[in-house]
Parts: structure tokens; sequence; C-alpha cells
């Protein structure tokens, strides 16, 4: 994850545009550098990302398999990053961040986190985007699904790690098990933000794999990931304020507002754990929620179509 090429980039842009809000670093994974890593080997990374390869234990990421890789199919541009759960004496998740892997034989000691101590490590950020989009191009094996998370923070980062939570700014979360049948999907994801405080970092996981229970096979391609920016810098930003919205009405019934409902044939609702608890059609502008296993609690409503994907945290009553 070396810096200086798209640090001195930054200067030149920043000099001609001083007011500039921040975007992550190589966010359509045009730039890309050899790497080497235990063993002796070179591997192939995208700047300012990391994957397995390049995790904080060495011993364990001379063993691991590449799970992240160019590929000259691109949404834009020439490249993309190409994300693939392998098979190895566990099922690799694929992954990339900004920050750095810390893995473990035990999944579910593994976390991927910020250095703030190592400018290799961290990715400093002191804008609050409204929402993050980009592209994707997935075929998920079985009940497999991909995972996209922005943590805006101040101080350490990791994810997933709940002991951090009171560091955390804002938070941005996509999940989906969309087959896009080798098509580029766009997805929309709005940040929901903890407090007015400004954040020192965002830390960015992608993953081709449902968590620590990912299937061998499945593969993503992500490309050109983006900050939207369009409250004002300083303000709390809740989804109300968005253009486009969705609102629940009751525990039975959520409603669309100012979303084009004919551009989406599907409604999916998942729990914070990402467990999908009920899947259904958009009637109009509303979704009739036929299920009696939705408590009052947050979920993310993920509205799927052809070629475009919103998602957004909702609050049943």
């Amino acid at each position: 994850m070396k810096r200086i090429l798209l640090t001195v980039l930054a200067v030149i842009l920043f000099t001609g545009r001083p007011f500039a809000q921040d975007q992550l670093e190589n966010p359509g994974f045009e730039v890309w550098e050899d790497v080497l890593v235990g063993g002796g080997d070179t591997i192939r990374e995208p700047a300012e990302w990391s994957s397995l390869k390049t995790s904080d234990n060495s011993s364990l990421s001379s063993l691991a398999p590449v799970v992240c890789k160019r590929s000259s199919e691109a949404h834009s541009g020439n490249y993309s990053v190409q994300l693939t759960n392998i098979m190895s004496f566990i099922v690799a998740n694929g992954v990339a961040t900004n920050g750095r892997v810390h893995p473990n034989a035990n999944t579910s000691l593994a976390y991927m986190f910020t250095d703030t101590q190592n400018s290799l490590w961290n990715s400093p950020f002191t804008s609050r985007p409204d929402s993050v989009v980009g592209w994707f191009r997935y075929a998920p094996q079985a009940d497999d699904s991909l995972q996209f998370k922005v943590a805006f923070h101040r101080g350490s980062g990791k994810m997933p790690d709940a002991a951090f939570a009171d560091n955390w700014v804002g938070m941005a979360m996509f999940k989906s098990p969309l087959n896009t049948d080798g098509k580029w999907v766009r997805f929309s994801v709005p940040v929901t933000y903890f407090s007015d405080e400004t954040p020192q970092y965002v830390l960015v996981v992608l993953n081709s794999g449902n968590g620590f229970a990912p299937v061998a096979g499945s593969t993503v391609r992500f490309d050109d990931i983006e900050m939207i920016y369009n409250s004002p810098h300083n303000a709390l930003v809740h989804p109300e304020t968005s253009p486009g919205y969705i609102y629940a009405v009751s525990n039975r019934c959520l409603m669309l507002h100012g979303i084009q409902h004919i551009s989406y044939h599907r409604a999916e609702i998942r729990d914070m754990t990402g467990k999908l608890v009920w899947t259904g059609i958009i009637n109009d502008d509303q979704i009739i929620l036929s299920s009696d296993n939705l408590k009052k609690g947050i979920y993310l409503v993920t509205l799927v179509g052809t070629s475009d994907v919103y998602t957004q945290k909702i609050m049943l009553h």
C-alpha cells in the first residue's frame, strides 16, 4: 500500500480544489503494485488496499491463498478488483480493505483494522458523506452474500468488533446475494451517523463471502466506489433528508418516497446480523410485509433492480 504516487496526485488536485471533499484512495482500482510477501513470493494488490497476503501475521499470510486479484473486466477504466472465496484448510473469504487484515485460523477472531501508527495501513478522512455508491458483479455460490462495509471513525477502528463502537462516527453497510449474471449493478448505501463529530479515518472492507460463513467459489468484482455529498458538511445525515428514502408506516408496511419503484422488482429485508428475514415484491410505492417474524428493531432494506440496488437502514416500530 505505497502512497507516494497517489499522495502526489492528491496534492496536485487539492491545489486546484482547496475545498474538495474526501474520496477514497484508488477507488476505481486502476493502480496496482507488486508486493513482496512471505516466502519470497511477489503478488499484485491494488495500491492503497490490502488483503490476506499482506496481513499482520506473516506466518498465516504465507499459507493463505490469493483471494484478491486484478481483473480487466471493469465497469470503467481498465481494471476492477476481483475477490474470490477459496478453499484452503478453511474457506478463505475474498477480502480487500484500505486498512489491514488480522487473520486467525479461528475465523471468529479475525478482523480488519485501521493501524493509526502506520500510514501504510490507514486512510485519513475528515469529511461526512451522505452515501457511498459503487458498482459490482457477483457470482455467488449456494446462499452466499457479498459484503461492503464502511466505518467513519475516530481513533482506533476495527471490524467486526463491538468494543470499538464508541469510536464510530458513521457507518454504511451493503450486503447482497444477487447473482448479476455477468452484468455490472450499481449499489447506493446511505451513511448512518451516530454523532456530529468529524471523523479522522475511514475503514472499508470488501468481501466476496458472507461474514464468517463464506462459500467456496463465490466471486465478486467491485469498481468505481464514490462518496456522495448532498447535505451540509457538519450536519447529521438522516434518510429523511435525502431526495429518496424508505420509511415505515407500521411494522407491516413500508413506503417509498422519491424513489422510482419501477426501477426495482424485489425488496429484501435483513436483520443487523445480515440474516435474510423477508423478501417480497414492491407494490407501486408500498412494500407490504406479510410476516409475523419482523419484530420491533433496526433492519436493512434492499431494493433490487435489473441494473441498480439500493439499501437503507430503517426502524420498525
